[in-house]
């Protein structure tokens, strides 16, 4: 009879998340490795898919790649909805899923520091659909520069902060 494995579910596939599931690649534990997207994208280029210097694909690899031949690792893409530390069981949107051990690797979230009220009007950038969205909105205002119908100040139109 074989031996049952230590199970390792580790929520977030970020760097922290990415290093600790490679990692454990070699040890005799079973990895599974959830996240909200099926890719890791390397967030320290999101600038540059923001000001159009790369495009979406060049910052994100599909997570099941990065582990394509680790046989102890498995991605499954979800949602995390609760964690049960009594049970040792996690609630989420693919169904609950039974741990050993628990890593949360989920990242950090913008501070808009005091600007909470305003915070629909900002241009974050965390996500490649939030570096799209910037993106857009610079091209919209470059082009808007170019044709200056409303004779507006350039300076108005091209100074982002």
């Amino acid at each position: 009879m074989q031996e049952k494995k230590i199970k390792v579910v580790i929520v977030g596939a970020g760097f922290g998340g990415i290093a600790l599931a490679k990692a454990l690649r070699k040890s005799p534990v079973d990895v599974l490795l959830i996240d909200q997207h099926n890719y890791h994208n390397f967030q320290p280029l999101m600038y540059q898919v923001a000001t159009g210097g790369l495009e979406p694909g060049s910052i994100a690899y599909p997570v099941r790649r990065i582990f394509r031949y680790n046989k102890n690792i498995t991605f499954r893409m979800g949602k995390v909805r609760e964690v049960v530390p009594s049970e040792n069981l996690l609630k989420t949107n693919i169904g609950d899923i039974p741990y050993n051990y628990l890593i949360i690797a989920t990242g950090s979230q913008n501070n808009y520091f005091n600007f909470e009220p305003v915070r629909d009007r900002l241009l974050a950038l965390k996500s490649i659909p939030e570096a799209l969205n910037m993106r857009s909105f610079i091209f919209q205002n470059m082009e808007k520069a170019l044709a200056n119908i409303d004779n507006e100040p350039l300076e108005e139109i091209m100074n982002i902060a």
